[in-house]
């Protein structure tokens, strides 16, 4: 498997040295990594995309905007087309990978699999399902998922990596209920995740204050009330997430 990754570094300040190994040293996939930042990174032997970016932008949008213009000045200044690789990897700077990250989500064949912050994207779906553009929402890495599991594939995860504990951002969660009225979750669901947040032995970075769920619940009753328009995909999102929960509830009243 060939996989163009880009590593996501906003500048010289948050690059980790430990964390960048875990990437370039994934066994049993072939990788071009490219460090993409906002400023020159200054280090010795390492290939780097420089996306100048307003510091004003909200991160999920500087984040987007930097893949589509990496993604463009490789292409122009470095001949290195997308199309020649199996998978993009978009992986973020405080994130540390297990060896077989890469080698284990490809060997799935799934067209997106991962985490947000370590997400990989499968090239015919970016181009075909993405239209050649990474989404620049303020859900990035949430849209692509959905877009996933709107079409029946839900992303495999690996249970390896490291990542920092999320923090609270009321602006960033109001807008994630917006977003997660777009995608068209049921209201079932979004009740269900502050009591899931709360049973479910979750990961720590999945882990998320109490109040966080509450600013959703809020951005989607917003979004409601505005009546704003969904994705296309809404009606499947919806009935495969669904589905997904009337299937886990089953395993647990008929367990085997």
């Amino acid at each position: 498997m060939r996989v163009l990754t880009l590593y996501m570094c906003r500048d010289r300040g948050h690059f980790r040295a430990e964390n960048f190994a875990s990437v370039v040293e994934q066994e049993g996939v072939e990788q071009e990594v490219f460090a993409v930042s906002a400023e020159p990174l200054g280090v010795e032997g390492l290939r780097n995309v420089v996306v100048p970016v307003k510091r004003s932008w909200p991160l999920p949008i500087r984040v987007s905007y930097s893949v589509n213009a990496a993604l463009r000045i490789l292409r122009l200044k470095h001949g290195v087309e997308l199309r020649n690789f199996d998978y993009l990897f978009k992986v973020d700077s405080d994130v540390v990978l297990p060896r077989d990250y890469l080698a284990r989500l490809t060997s799935t064949r799934a067209p997106v699999a991962g985490v947000g912050a370590a997400l990989l994207i499968s090239v015919p779906f970016f181009l075909v399902v993405l239209g050649g553009s990474y989404p620049v929402k303020y859900c990035d890495d949430g849209y692509v998922g959905a877009k996933s599991v709107a079409m029946g594939a839900w992303p495999p995860s690996h249970e390896g990596l490291r990542l920092p504990p999320v923090g609270y951002d009321k602006p960033r969660e109001f807008a994630y209920g917006v977003e997660y009225y777009r995608w068209g979750l049921s209201p079932v669901l979004l009740a269900f995740m502050p009591f899931a947040s709360r049973v479910l032995r979750l990961r720590p970075h999945e882990r998320r204050r109490f109040k966080a769920h509450i600013v959703n619940v809020a951005g989607y009753l917003w979004a409601a009330l505005h009546r704003l328009d969904k994705y296309e995909f809404h009606a499947d999102y919806r009935r495969m997430r669904n589905r997904h929960l009337a299937e886990k509830f089953l395993k647990i009243l008929l367990p085997k």
